[in-house]
């Protein structure tokens, strides 16, 4: 039986990705220029190192 449920999320998983897809098409929008700045003001203050004992270190540098 695990085989059915299985499927059966696979079905719904597929549908609400397939249903978003539909929603995201029709939708004409895009973002305004302050949140693609302050996205991009993000992304230079974000940086990510990796050490040898604790693995990956996100960083938000100032």
């Amino acid at each position: 039986m695990p085989m059915v449920k299985n499927s059966t999320l696979i079905y719904f998983v597929n549908d609400i990705q397939r249903n978003f897809e539909e929603e995201t098409k029709e939708m004409d929008y895009e973002p305004s220029e302050k949140t693609v700045n302050n996205i991009m003001n993000f992304a230079r203050s974000y940086d990510v190192m990796e050490t040898k004992y604790t693995g990956d270190v996100e960083m938000i540098l100032n």
